[in-house]
C-alpha cells in the first residue's frame, strides 16, 4: 500500500466531522495548506517522511508502512 492509500484509508474510517478535524490537525501540525493534505490523499504529491512521522505522532497510530 502506498502512502496516499494509507492516509486515505485512515481518514475514510472516520465520520465527516472527525475527518475534517483530523485534516485540520494535520494542517496545523505539519504547517501545510489544506490543499497539500488533499494532494497527499489523492497521490498527487509525495508525503515527506518528516510529515508522515508527524501525522503518526498526532494520532498516536501507525499509519504508513515505512516512516
Amino acid at each position: 500500500m502506498n502512502d496516499a492509500n494509507a492516509l486515505c484509508s485512515f481518514l475514510s474510517n472516520m465520520t465527516r466531522a472527525e475527518r475534517t478535524l483530523a485534516i485540520d490537525k494535520i494542517v496545523l501540525h505539519c504547517f501545510v495548506p489544506r490543499h497539500t493534505v488533499f494532494n497527499w490523499q489523492r497521490g498527487l504529491s509525495r508525503i515527506p517522511t518528516l510529515h508522515k512521522r508527524e501525522i503518526e505522532k498526532i494520532f498516536d497510530k501507525k499509519i504508513f508502512e515505512s516512516t
